[in-house]
């Protein structure tokens, strides 16, 4: 197997698609260099990675060394073909792995409006925001820049924050997947895959999981929750926190 020492993988770590991602390079054991990607102030260095080809500049993107890859669902592939370990999108079965990935990318997308408006709402998440370079007693200070950071990211993926849509959109998931799963089978398709990944991972945005998977500060966890859906659908967050225990490691400090 190649050595994978060399690969580089640019990523958000509050970001589901990230998230995702790095799932699938961990579960099969391939090594890579995390580079953190801050919205707005790293804009420039991801646009000159992705090149000129892509429409929009967006993370994860994982570099080989030959090759940029820059979608969460390919670099799954590539994890089931550079990596160890059982398949995450097992043969013949594609389709099914892939219809429930639309599914989480819909549900992920409504899930970005909704915490980014609460995140302009939020003077102690926008704080939060910042590089953990910047001094907490300047934090205040820089509010307005963050904010205009975040209103630079809403407009950049064309959110509308505000729009029901986006809570009809997780209910539907929501239905969907306690249709679907029980916690004593717990797996879409029978055995742990990337479908499990990409919608345990989509759930983020109205309760997320613990800091030892995907930290937060305080005021940022706030902005990632709607409590009226999580308390609607507490079985739903128990297979999510199921497969979590079961099949992600805790991030490193």
């Amino acid at each position: 197997m190649p050595d994978k020492q060399g690969l580089r993988l640019v990523y958000l770590p509050v970001s589901p698609w990230s998230e995702r991602a790095r799932w699938a390079l961990d579960h099969h054991g391939i090594a890579y260099r995390p580079i953190v990607h801050t919205p707005f102030l790293g804009e420039r260095r991801l646009r000159k990675l992705v090149g000129p080809d892509q429409p929009r500049a967006t993370v994860p993107v994982l570099l080989t060394g030959t090759h940029t890859i820059t979608d969460s669902w390919d670099i799954a592939h590539y994890a089931d073909r550079e990596g160890h370990g059982t398949r995450l999108i097992p043969e013949g079965r594609e389709a099914e792995v892939q219809k429930w990935n639309q599914l989480s990318s819909d549900t992920m997308a409504a899930g970005r409006a909704l915490v980014a408006g609460a995140l302009l709402a939020s003077g102690g998440a926008l704080d939060e925001t910042l590089p953990p370079s910047v001094p907490w007693l300047l934090r205040r200070a820089m509010r307005p820049m963050s904010r205009h950071g975040t209103r630079w990211f809403i407009k950049k993926y064309d959110l509308d924050p505000g729009n029901p849509r986006h809570i009809a959109q997780y209910q539907k998931t929501l239905a969907t997947l306690r249709a679907a799963v029980n916690v004593s089978a717990p797996y879409l398709l029978g055995s742990f895959s990337y479908a499990d990944i990409a919608m345990a991972a989509c759930l983020q945005a109205i309760a997320p999981v613990p800091d030892h998977y995907i930290p937060l500060g305080p005021a940022t966890r706030k902005t990632w929750q709607q409590p009226i859906l999580a308390a609607d659908y507490p079985d739903v967050l128990a297979w999510r926190d199921l497969i979590y225990e079961k099949h992600r490691k805790p991030a490193p400090r």
